[in-house]
Formats: structure tokens, sequence, C-alpha cells
């Protein structure tokens, strides 16, 4: 059973990998992205900002295994294009949050806009239900990882 496992698992980060390209060549939307010039890792930290707000950097760093500091280098960057803004905490002023600002509300609306266009040009003929699976599992997967790292 374990080969088989494998074998999927070769061909998920395959068929992961090829969905990825896929949108950034094929999503003229998400090609606009490149105009930022952000690494990755601040890319990242931008989404994750969007379904987190009100966090700090110390918890941003817990979420993504990484030192304070180079939080706060990615964090640094990021507040000095306008991307995000720190925000005392009112219970702690001690503690900031962050927030998104501007330009990553910005950059958050034009995804949003790619997603939707991307979404209705190539999703529209899946079955639902086949769709539903896929998140399904993907959750199981992801709550896996979690529950292992902790």
């Amino acid at each position: 059973m374990r080969l088989n496992h494998q074998e999927i698992f070769k061909e998920l980060t395959v068929a992961f990998s090829e969905y990825y390209l896929n949108y950034l060549l094929y999503n003229k939307n998400a090609q606009k992205f490149n105009a930022y010039n952000l690494t990755a890792q601040q890319d990242t930290i931008l989404f994750f900002l969007k379904d987190n707000p009100h966090i700090t950097a110390n918890e941003i760093a817990k979420k993504f295994m990484i030192s304070k500091s180079a939080v706060s280098q990615v964090l640094s960057k990021l507040e000095t294009l306008n991307f995000i803004k720190r925000e005392p905490n009112p219970n702690n002023h001690r503690e900031l949050f962050i927030e998104l600002a501007e330009e990553g509300v910005t950059y958050q609306t034009l995804s949003e806009e790619a997603d939707e266009e991307f979404m209705t040009k190539h999703f529209a003929d899946i079955d639902l239900e086949q769709l539903r699976n896929v998140l399904q599992t993907m959750k199981k997967v992801n709550a896996s990882i979690s529950s292992s790292n902790k």
C-alpha cells in the first residue's frame, strides 16, 4: 500500500506544480503580479494577512516557522511599499497588529479578479461534486500536516 501512496504523492506534486504554472501562464490578470516584484515570501505573507487580519509578527513567525527577525525584515519591506501597516493592539500596547494597507488591498483585489476570471473560464465545466471531493481531500491532508507539526 505504501508504494501506491508514494506514486499518488508524486503525481499530486506534479499536478499541483502544473496547475500553479498554468495559473501563472494562462491567467492574464495573474501576470500583472509581476509588476509588483515581490518575493515569494512577501507574496505568501500578504495572502496570509488577507485571511488573518489583526495578527502579530510573532504569530506570523510561528505559522511560517521562520525567525521573528526574518518576519520583521519582510514586514519592514512590505510596510515601506505601503502593502501593510502596523496598528497598536488596544489590549497590549507593546504588541502591534499587522494589517493590509492601501497597496496590499489593491494587490488582494487584483488577486480576486484573477481568481474569478480563471475560475469562470476553467472550472465551470468541472462537476461540482468532484471539486468538493478535491477540496475535502486537501483539507484532510492539510489537517494531517498541521497536526503533525505541533
